[in-house]
């Protein structure tokens, strides 16, 4: 019986959101992807772009996309946790399964995760505080029943004799990003790395800085513009578009997936 084998490439655990086919198919439909010598722009290339604006969301918004699991150290603020034992992430919280209290590398103080408290709504809204119920954040300290908290210090849940400030106290380990990528993050993440794109686009096909042709043939000549409304560019206009598109739904992603940020001095 004759068989058929097919060799093809594919990539495994991209971290990538957006494949080049779907960058394609939604932000680059109709434009041209190949030289006049038949070259056409690889996958690598386009991924790297998307990898290039991706990376570039998650910088500006200051968020993981792709679910990881974070370590961090933070700062111990006797305000912050005064009322409800406020603690400040670096990035949103899905999940919370760890914080402890350290002075320098000697653990002060573990608390349960059953303690650990963070906020949950049913839309796309991130939030970077935990909190601890109950409270241990007054100078009486926690009620502790059946070893629900471990501590080895003198005084850990005390401010550490008053002091508003202990550097990098907290240590946490908690889960953020998205099983399913919010649709404006995928919509500005695909804007971005269409106008990157476009960019190359623009000068591989018809040459770097050409902005017209001119066929003559018995005297006989027509010129045909490359560019449209006034841009210098080839796909100037859909850049344009894009980059207006960009700037007007960023301020109201940022106070979405940043929010507003300040420290307590």
């Amino acid at each position: 019986m004759p068989t058929i084998r097919l060799k093809f490439k594919y990539n495994k655990n991209s971290d990538s959101i957006i494949s080049p086919s779907d960058l394609l198919d939604k932000f680059l439909f109709g434009i041209p992807l190949c030289s006049e010598d038949g070259k056409r722009i690889s996958n690598s290339t386009i991924k790297s772009h998307i990898d290039a604006a991706q990376k570039k969301i998650e910088n500006l918004f200051n968020i993981k996309i792709n679910k990881r699991v974070i370590e961090e150290s933070r700062d111990f603020v006797r305000e912050e946790f005064q009322s409800w034992g406020h603690i400040k992430t670096m990035y949103p919280i899905v999940y919370i399964s760890d914080l402890k209290g350290y002075v320098n590398d000697v653990c002060q103080i573990n608390y349960p995760k059953e303690w650990l408290s963070i906020k949950r709504t049913n839309n796309d809204e991130v939030f970077r505080n935990v909190y601890l119920i109950p409270n241990t954040g007054s100078t009486s300290g926690a009620t502790m029943t059946q070893n629900s908290m471990i501590y080895n210090g003198l005084s850990p849940h005390m401010n550490w004799f008053g002091k508003k400030f202990i550097p990098n106290y907290w240590r946490t380990k908690y889960i953020t990003g998205w099983d399913e990528v919010p649709e404006d993050l995928l919509n500005m993440i695909g804007k971005l790395a269409a106008i990157n794109v476009l960019n190359v686009l623009g000068d591989i096909i018809y040459g770097v800085g050409i902005s017209s042709i001119s066929i003559s043939l018995d005297g006989v000549s027509q010129t045909t513009p490359l560019t449209r409304g006034g841009n210098s560019s080839l796909f100037g206009s859909r850049i344009k578009q894009y980059t207006e598109e960009i700037n007007k739904d960023f301020p109201d992603l940022r106070s979405i997936y940043r929010g507003i940020t300040f420290e307590v001095l």
